[in-house]
């Protein structure tokens, strides 16, 4: 198929380069001229706006950083709506608020468009090398209709639910990776305070009820797991600034169903300082370092 794919940042390049490589052509659009290099780099064809791109695609793909860009991009002036071609269907895949999803894909159905929500985890490892997993919200016939392109992206395709529900689920995720960081952290700053070996504590924790995938995947702190970012001065993977804003986002769904949610609330806080010293363009394990130890003179 041709792909009008829209976002060709971090996350968005290798998933393109994994759809071009499945055998699909592309025509890329981004707001960042250096971005849209790259996937011209890549072997896609160039558009000059959203409108351009979306009139090129058999289908559509955005992933963007936000809920207000998805609905630029989608219902704005100049925007993906006033070229799509009716029966057209768009996928997004950023991660955003689920009532954004649904309002976009009221307003496309009233032109006759498609929409599903297909957010993703993995982060760019995954993207890159095409192991994401994707969770997705949509009618069943359109999700059915994407999954060969999905497939070219990410291994594990899981249809949630109505639109919004693949929002739902990658919120529901992030907030439980979100605070698993954070607390992973705490533990370890604790026990390198009472001088514990973060090594022989990773060994035990493994093997006791607190093993959790921060500790398998990415352990936070530096010179316990060779391939983690920790290793790589914190490099991303998956952002703090990221992390902190979809943390706001579940924080916010949470709010609109009047669930508390108290403990989310609290490692977004813990994020947002930690972007504000310096971390927010760092991996999100890089809440470690924020959590040093206090000077003995300074406040806990």
């Amino acid at each position: 198929m041709h792909i009008a794919f829209i976002g060709t940042g971090n996350m968005g390049r290798p998933m393109l380069a994994n759809l071009l490589k499945a055998g699909h052509s592309a025509t890329a659009y981004d707001l960042v001229p250096a971005a849209l290099e790259a996937a011209v780099a890549l072997g896609a064809a160039r558009a000059g706006s959203l409108a351009e791109a979306a009139a090129a695609g058999d289908i559509v793909i955005t992933i963007l950083p936000s809920s207000g860009n998805v609905e630029a991009a989608y219902l704005g002036a100049g925007g993906i709506a006033e070229r799509v071609g009716r029966g057209r269907l768009c996928i997004d895949m950023s991660t955003i608020d689920p009532g954004t999803s649904q309002r976009v894909a009221a307003r496309l159905a009233e032109k006759g468009v498609r929409f599903i929500d297909a957010p993703v985890s993995g982060g760019v490892g995954g993207a890159t090398a095409g192991t994401l997993a994707i969770m997705v919200g949509g009618a069943v016939g359109d999700v059915e209709e994407a999954r060969p392109i999905l497939a070219a992206m990410g291994t594990n395709i899981i249809h949630v639910g109505a639109v919004g529900a693949g929002e739902v689920a990658k919120l529901c995720n992030n907030l439980i990776a979100g605070v698993a960081f954070v607390a992973v952290s705490e533990a370890f700053r604790i026990g390198e305070a009472f001088g514990v070996d973060p090594k022989v504590l990773t060994g035990v924790i493994s093997k006791s009820s607190g093993a959790t995938w921060v500790m398998e995947k990415n352990h936070p702190v530096p010179g316990v797991d060779p391939n983690s970012a920790a290793n790589r001065d914190y490099a991303p993977g998956f952002r703090t600034d990221l992390m902190a804003q979809d943390l706001g986002l579940a924080v916010s769904a949470a709010r609109d169903k009047r669930v508390p949610a108290a403990v989310a609330a609290a490692a977004q806080q813990i994020y947002r300082m930690a972007s504000s010293h310096g971390l927010g363009r760092k991996d999100c394990a890089s809440v470690y370092r924020f959590l040093a130890p206090s000077p003995d003179e300074a406040p806990v």
